[in-house]
């Protein structure tokens, strides 16, 4: 067979019945000319006349492109083996190079040896890859002095650029301290960018989305405490695109005069993965630079998506969907602990999304023995706003103890009935348990460590109750056990706590868990976030360990904190500790808010855990003794115990 360079392709004919097209009709090929024929530089094809087995599209191989790999959020509530499966296919794709936007170790601590082991753990990982890998600091890399020691001991600046074929690589750090741009970062920027002003294109690379917190601001009204703006304001008018992680789902953006921007979702990172319409996946993005701009491409670990999967728009439809479309369970609450014989299981569907919403439902965990369902399928209508109920009757033959209901839930497949139909499916707990009560009291008891007893709302530890911890540390009620009381005036909450502790020493406390959310929530979301108070009441200690005979003694503060973390006090809280015989008493008193706030100023209820932490020994192991609960009692309100306000 004879070879001949390609023809210009207004010289070949295409094949019958086959449009090309002829937008590269009178465009030379790039490559090495051969009289007045042009060979792709590398390709050398045979000699056709006629139709041929080819397009007339170009060969991809402007010497200008390339190819890179960028990696997302690989911790967070990290997964194992996610991460490592993505350097294994990062591999198979061959990337020039990767790029990455944060939180590549867990972090969030003030152990030192402890990050010195994850970074050593992270870096075996990416030792893995055959190309280069390039560091970009994220909160969980970056949380405390001694992690920015760590980090500058390891990689040298949080900050840095480098130019490879003519693009401008940028990697911002986000956390300068927090959530900000630094002005000493911010001038070396506005140095870096004049000297790079020729660039081609320029990328940049930071582990938060600041233009989201920026935008936040001015929408409150606040000041732009991120610097973000004046960082948009030193890109304007370059070719650029912006590269985030953090908030661990993918939406795609358009800000600064059209330029790209996105938020990443993960790579191992804490993920409930729920899908493309809800931005949750383990993916990397693949960049392929052209002369014209970035093309990305969403890689999933399981396939691959286009870059625009989720728009700012269309999450901002399907957010507004999940808000609009809501099931909701009323609970069942008994002022008894003689468990559950039957009783109507009662369901909402509230559509304020403004399309016909269709949801099906189906309740699981109910015990099977002796169970009797009335009711039909449940399935309700609304459209395109309104609510619409039904009602489940169910029956036991005998009564059935509240622990073995705890497990029952309601699953509602959500659709829309228009065009563009959307679909969500949400686990709901239907709550079938004791009712605790919350009395209106005429006056507040004076908050002085006298822990005061509410008449007929006094609750104490099961005799066998949930341990936390090291379990085997708990020997006992002498050991570890407490009765409380719990009432409101109207405008605060009490709380009142015996504690039996029979030796006191430094790291015995009480912790209070306390979700305020509306009952639809606490259902629809167990996870406790901002919504959630935390309380901490220490027991009374001496810097010996030993009980202080009268006052407080040299001891931690107590405080009262907004959510999981507990990072903002809760204003107005009061908490009192006193020793007592065998143990200690506490007397907590919160403002109304802690419930009025997601509630208003008629809230219903809220769901509640106490935890008493006990150590026997300093720096011994601790135990976690519980009052309602699960295992996840920091996390989740799962077991929570139902407190309902008397009037």
């Amino acid at each position: 067979m004879a070879f001949a360079a390609v023809a210009m392709p207004s010289l070949v004919a295409a094949h019958e019945g086959h449009d090309h097209g002829d937008d590269h009709a009178h465009q030379p090929t790039p490559g090495v000319a051969f009289g007045e024929q042009t060979l792709p530089e590398g390709m050398l094809l045979p000699q056709a006349k006629g139709p041929r087995p080819w397009t007339d599209k170009p060969v991809l191989n402007d010497e200008n492109r390339f190819q890179i790999g960028i990696v997302t959020d690989r911790t967070g509530g990290h997964r194992p083996g996610i991460w490592m499966d993505a350097m294994r296919k990062i591999n198979l794709l061959r990337p020039e190079f990767v790029m990455s936007v944060g939180d590549l170790i867990e972090g969030y601590t003030g152990d030192q040896a402890q990050v010195e082991r994850e970074w050593k753990e992270f870096l075996g990982f990416v030792d893995q890859l055959d190309m280069r890998f390039f560091f970009v600091a994220g909160n969980h890399d970056l949380t405390n002095p001694m992690m920015h020691k760590v980090w500058r001991e390891k990689f040298g600046d949080a900050w840095y650029s480098f130019d490879y074929r003519g693009v401008h690589f940028v990697c911002l750090c986000s956390e300068d301290p927090v959530s900000r741009i630094g002005e000493g970062q911010l001038g070396w920027l506005r140095d870096d960018l004049e000297k790079s002003k020729d660039a081609r294109w320029t990328l940049v690379f930071l582990h938060k989305p600041l233009w989201t917190y920026a935008e936040r601001a001015a929408t409150a009204g606040n000041e732009d405490k991120t610097n973000w703006k004046r960082v948009e304001a030193l890109l304007a008018g370059r070719p650029h695109t912006v590269f985030a992680g953090h908030v661990h789902h993918y939406v795609q953006y358009e800000r600064n005069g059209g330029m790209q921007y996105y938020s990443f979702a993960t790579t191992g990172g804490g993920s409930r993965l729920r899908g493309e319409d809800y931005g949750e996946f383990d993916h990397v993005t693949w960049l392929t630079m052209e002369e014209d701009g970035p093309r990305l491409a969403v890689l999933r670990l399981d396939g691959i998506l286009p870059p625009g999967v989720v728009t700012e728009q269309s999450i901002a439809r399907f957010r507004k969907f999940l808000e609009t479309a809501r099931v909701d369970v009323a609970p069942i609450l008994l002022d008894n602990d003689a468990g559950f014989t039957g009783g109507d299981i009662n369901l909402r569907l509230t559509n304020e999304f403004g399309e016909m919403v269709r949801a099906e439902c189906e309740i699981e965990g109910l015990p099977l023995t002796g169970l009797t369902v009335e009711g039909g399928e449940l399935a309700l209508e609304v459209g395109p706003t309104g609510t619409a109920e039904k009602a489940m009757r169910v029956a036991f033959a005998e009564s059935i103890d509240f622990s073995r209901l705890s497990a029952t839930s309601l699953t509602a497949k959500l659709s829309t009935m228009g065009d563009d139909p959307l679909r969500a499916e949400v686990t709901v707990p239907v709550v079938i348990d004791r009712r605790y009560n919350c009395p209106l009291v005429a006056a507040m008891p004076t908050i002085d460590g006298q822990a005061e007893m509410i008449d007929d709302a006094v609750y104490s530890t099961p005799s066998e109750p949930l341990l936390i911890g090291d379990a085997e540390a708990w020997t006992g009620a002498a050991d570890g056990s407490f009765a409380f009381s719990t009432a409101h005036d109207g405008e605060r909450l009490y709380f009142a706590f015996r504690v039996t502790d029979e030796r006191l020493v430094k790291g015995d406390r009480l912790e209070l868990r306390i979700d305020g959310r509306r009952v639809e929530r606490r259902a629809q979301s167990p996870r406790l976030g901002w919504g959630s108070v935390r309380v901490v009441a220490r027991a009374p200690w001496d810097t010996a360990d030993q009980v202080v005979a009268g006052g407080d003694g040299a001891k931690l503060d107590d405080y009262a904190r907004w959510g999981t973390r507990g990072d903002e006090p809760v204003d107005g809280a009061e908490i009192k500790v006193s020793p007592a015989d065998g143990g200690y008493q506490v007397e907590v008193s919160l403002p109304k808010e802690v419930v009025a706030t997601r509630q208003g100023d008629d809230w219903h209820s809220f769901q509640m855990a106490v935890i008493q932490h006990d150590v026997d020994e300093p720096d011994g192991p601790q135990a976690g003794v519980l009052w309602r609960g699960s295992p996840e009692v920091t996390r989740s309100n799962r077991g929570y115990g139902y407190f309902v306000r008397g009037e």
